[in-house]
C-alpha cells in the first residue's frame, strides 16, 4: 500500500519560559498559520520550540487525518526509505531526527548532544534523566542541521 509522498504534518509547539510571547514569537505565528485544530494564540503565554518530528513527547500528526505521524510512516516505510530506516531503525516509523524552530526571548544554556555510545551509557545508568537514547545521539543526517 502506498501513500503520496509529500503531506502537510501539524506541527507542535513547547511552552517554555525563555520563549518569546504570544504573537511575537515566530513559533506562535507558525502554528497559527498552520492552522492547527484548537490553537489560538495565548498573548500572555512563551512559546519557545514549533517541533516536527516523532518525538514521543510531543510528536507530529498528519494534517489531513490525525493520525500519528511515526504511526503513517510505520504503515509507509517506502516514506522514509530503506538505507535511513536500515541504518537507525526505522521501523516503528521513528525518525532519526528532530526538526525544530525556537523563538529566544532570554538567554539559553548551550546543549550538548553526546554520540550513540555514550547516550547509551548515559540512559542505561540514569534513565530518569536520560529518557531515550535515541532523543540524546546525534547522527550522520543531523549533524549539518542544526540551526
Amino acid at each position: 500500500m502506498s501513500t503520496t509522498p509529500v503531506f502537510k504534518i501539524a506541527p507542535t509547539t513547547q511552552q517554555y519560559d525563555w520563549g518569546k510571547i504570544g504573537s511575537k514569537a515566530k513559533v506562535a505565528q507558525f502554528a497559527a498559520a498552520s492552522r492547527l485544530p484548537g490553537f489560538t494564540i495565548n498573548e500572555s503565554a512563551p512559546y519557545a520550540e514549533l517541533w516536527m518530528g516523532t518525538h514521543p513527547k510531543s510528536p507530529s500528526n498528519v494534517f489531513e487525518t490525525g493520525h500519528v505521524l511515526s504511526d503513517h510512516l510505520a504503515k509507509h516505510p517506502e516514506l522514509i526509505g530503506a538505507p535511513v530506516s536500515d541504518k537507525f531503525d526505522a521501523s516503528t516509523g521513528n525518525l532519526p531526527f528532530l526538526f525544530k524552530i525556537l523563538s529566544i526571548e532570554k538567554a539559553l544554556s548551550i546543549q550538548s548532544h553526546p554520540d550513540k555510545a555514550t547516550a547509551e551509557k548515559l540512559h542505561a545508568s540514569q534513565p530518569d534523566i536520560y529518557k531515550g537514547a535515541f532523543i540524546f545521539y546525534r547522527n550522520e543526517l543531523s549533524q549539518q542541521s542544526y540551526l
